[in-house]
C-alpha cells in the first residue's frame, strides 16, 4: 500500500469547531492509513511556532483552506496558502458561510462543498460535511494513483510530460497528426494522465474524427470527473456534430464546475445560436465578455446571432469589436460585409470583403462573398469574376459554382446557368438550392417535367424547402392540377407560415375551385403579410367581382392600379 499523503488544514482560530469537526469526519481516512492530518495543535512546548507550521506545510500534499470571512482576513492563513502554492501543493477551499472568497486567490480553485455553497445554507448540515468528506475522498483517491505511478515511475513520467508538451507545440503548429502521436505516447507512459487524454480528443475534433475525440474526453472525465474542460471540450464537438441539446448540457456542466467559465458560456451560446434561440444564445455571449471582456469569439458570435435577428446594427457593432480587438480576424470582415450588404451599404460592404480578399489571398470563399455582396449590388459581371477566380483557386467548390450560375441565370445566360448548376450538384449531391433552381430554368423552358423532377429533388433533401413546394405548386396551377396544387402550397406555408406570394397563389387554386371564402381568406393573409402585393389585391378583387360584390371589387381594383398599373392589363383582358 502506497504511503500516507499528508493533509495541512489551513483556518481562522474563530473557526475551531469546524476544523475539529472536519478532523472527525476524516478520521476513517487516518485509520485506513490512507492520510495523515496537521494543523496548528499538533505544535509541540518548545516549538517554533512559525517554523513548524512552515516546515510541516513544505512536507504536505494537501491542503484544505477552511473559508469564511475570518479566514480570508487574517494573515497567517494568506501566508500559508501562498507558500502552499509556492511549493505546488494542492488547494481545497472548504466554504463554511457565504463570504467574499470568488474575489480572492481561492476562487482559482474546485471549491468543496459541490458548486460552492457554503456550509451555512444546508438544510442538513451533516449531509453537507458528508460531500466534503466525499469530494477528499475522491481527490485522495486520484492523488494516491498518481503518487503510485509517479514513485514507481517517475522516468516514465518525466517522459510522459515531455511527450505531453510536445504534443502542444505541435497543436499549435498545426501538426495535428503528430500532436496525436504524442499525446499517445504521453499516455502509454501514464495511463491516468487526465490532460493527455482532454488534449489528445481535441486533437482528433481539430481533423473531424469526433468519436474517437469523444472516447478521449468520456476517459478524462472518468479520470477526473471535475474537469471542467474535458465537458466544454466535448460540448464543442457536439457541436460539430450537430447534437446540440447534448453539447448545451456538457457547457452546463463546465459553468456548474467552473463559474467563471467564458469559454463555456461562449460555447453554449453558440449551440443555442445554431438551435435559432438567439436571445438565449445573446445572452450567454454577454456573460461570457463581462467576464473576459478582451475576448473576440463572444463578440463574434454575437454579432452573428443579431444578424440572423435582423438586427444588423448591433450586428455590426458586435463585428466593429471584433476588428478592433483583432485586425486579421477574417470571418469579421465576411460577416460585417454581409450584415452592410443587407442594409443596402454595398461601397461598405465591399471595403469590408476586399479586406477579407486582402487578408487570405487564396481563399475561395473570400471571392465567393465578395461576389455575393457584387450580385445584390447589381454588378453582374463583377460577381462572375469572384467567382470565377473562386473556382480557380478551389475546383471543388460546390457554392460557388451555384452562385455563378444564378448569376448566368440573371444575365439570361440560360445553358451556362444550368451547366454551373450542374457541376454544383456533381460535387455535393444533396445541393437542394441548385436543384431547386435547375427546377426553375427548366420550367422556364417549358420542360416542366424536368422542372417537377428538380424540384422533387430538392424536397427529397431540404423536406421543408418552402421554395421548392411553391414552385411545384405554380407548375402544377399551371397545368390545371389544382388540387396537386394546394397540397404544395399548403406545405409551403406549413414550412414558411410567413409566404405571402403562397398564399397568395393557393387563393387563386381554391378560386378556380369555386371555394370563394377560402380564396378570399387567402389573399387577405398573403396582403396582411405584405400590404402592397398588388397581384394579391388583383387576385381578391376578382374574387369579389364574381361574387357580385361590385363596391368591394371596385376598391381592390383601384388598390391595384396605385401600386402596379400594368399588372392591371390581366384583369382588362379577363373581361
Amino acid at each position: 500500500m502506497s504511503k500516507p499523503l499528508k493533509i495541512f488544514i489551513t483556518y481562522s482560530h474563530k473557526n475551531t469547531t469546524e476544523k475539529d469537526n472536519l478532523i472527525t469526519r476524516l478520521a476513517l481516512l487516518k485509520r485506513e492509513g490512507v492520510v495523515n492530518i496537521w494543523h496548528d495543535n499538533e505544535i509541540l512546548p518548545g516549538d517554533k511556532w512559525r517554523d513548524a507550521i512552515f516546515s510541516n506545510l513544505a512536507d504536505s500534499h494537501l491542503l484544505l483552506y477552511l473559508t469564511s470571512a475570518d479566514s480570508l482576513e487574517s494573515e497567517n492563513c494568506n501566508k500559508e496558502l501562498a507558500a502552499a502554492l509556492n511549493a505546488k501543493i494542492r488547494v481545497i477551499p472548504i466554504i463554511l458561510e457565504h463570504c467574499d472568497w470568488l474575489n480572492h486567490q481561492l476562487s482559482d480553485f474546485q471549491a468543496l462543498p459541490d458548486k460552492g455553497k457554503p456550509l451555512t445554507r444546508w438544510e442538513d448540515e451533516s449531509e453537507g460535511w458528508q460531500n466534503v468528506t466525499h469530494g477528499i475522498r475522491k481527490v485522495i483517491d486520484q492523488m494516491q494513483i498518481q503518487e503510485d505511478s509517479s514513485s514507481e515511475l517517475s522516468e516514465k513520467e518525466l517522459r510522459s510530460q515531455l511527450a505531453f508538451q510536445f504534443g502542444n507545440v505541435l497543436v499549435m503548429l498545426g501538426q495535428l497528426e503528430l500532436a496525436i502521436e504524442a499525446y499517445s505516447d504521453a499516455i502509454n507512459l501514464n495511463h491516468y494522465y487526465t490532460n493527455a487524454y482532454n488534449n489528445r480528443g481535441a486533437a482528433y475534433g481539430k481533423k473531424h474524427q469526433f468519436d474517437k475525440a469523444i472516447a478521449d474526453f468520456n476517459k478524462a472525465m472518468k479520470l477526473d470527473r471535475d474537469h471542467a474542460g474535458a465537458y466544454y471540450n466535448r460540448g464543442t464537438t457536439y457541436i460539430e456534430k450537430g447534437e446540440f441539446d447534448k453539447a448545451i448540457t456538457d457547457f452546463d456542466t463546465a459553468i456548474q464546475l467552473k463559474q467563471d467559465y467564458a469559454n463555456a458560456y461562449c460555447g453554449r451560446g453558440t449551440a443555442y445560436g445554431k438551435k435559432g434561440e438567439f436571445d438565449k444564445a445573446i445572452t450567454d455571449f454577454d456573460t461570457a465578455i463581462q467576464l473576459k471582456p478582451n475576448f473576440t469569439d463572444p463578440y463574434y458570435n454575437r454579432g452573428s446571432a443579431y444578424r440572423e435577428k435582423g438586427e444588423f446594427d448591433k450586428a455590426i457593432k458586435n463585428l466593429s469589436k471584433v476588428i478592433k480587438l483583432d485586425p486579421g480576424y477574417v470571418d469579421a470582415y465576411y460577416n460585417r460585409g454581409a450584415a452592410y450588404t443587407v442594409l443596402g451599404k454595398f461601397d461598405k460592404a465591399i471595403k469590408d470583403l476586399n479586406k477579407a480578399v486582402e487578408l487570405k489571398p487564396k481563399s475561395a470563399q473570400a471571392y465567393t462573398n465578395r461576389g455575393k455582396t457584387y450580385d445584390e449590388k447589381g454588378e453582374v459581371n463583377l460577381a462572375i469574376k469572384d467567382y470565377t477566380k473562386a473556382i480557380e483557386l478551389d475546383a471543388g467548390y460546390a457554392q460557388a459554382y451555384y452562385n455563378r450560375g444564378t448569376a448566368y441565370h440573371q444575365k439570361g445566360n440560360i445553358n451556362l446557368a444550368i451547366k454551373d448548376w450542374n457541376k454544383a450538384i456533381q460535387l455535393k449531391q444533396d445541393f437542394a438550392e441548385a436543384y431547386n433552381n435547375r427546377g426553375t430554368v427548366y420550367h422556364e423552358k417549358g420542360e416542366f417535367e424536368k422542372a417537377i423532377a428538380n424540384y422533387n429533388k430538392a424536397i427529397e433533401f431540404k423536406q421543408d424547402y418552402a421554395e421548392a413546394h411553391r414552385n411545384l405548386g405554380i407548375i402544377y396551377l399551371a397545368r390545371n392540377e389544382v388540387e396537386l396544387a394546394i397540397v404544395n402550397y399548403n406545405e409551403a406555408i406549413i414550412h414558411k407560415p410567413d409566404y405571402a406570394e403562397a398564399y397568395c397563389e393557393r387563393g387563386t387554386a381554391y378560386f378556380i375551385t369555386n371555394e370563394f371564402d377560402k380564396a378570399i381568406e387567402d389573399y387577405n393573409r398573403s396582403i396582411k403579410l405584405k400590404p402592397d402585393y398588388a397581384k394579391a389585391y388583383l387576385g381578391r378583387g376578382t374574387v369579389y367581382r364574381e361574387k357580385g360584390e361590385a363596391d368591394l371589387a371596385l376598391r381592390d381594383f383601384r388598390r391595384v392600379i396605385e401600386l402596379d398599373p400594368q399588372i392591371f392589363s390581366t384583369l382588362q383582358n379577363d373581361k
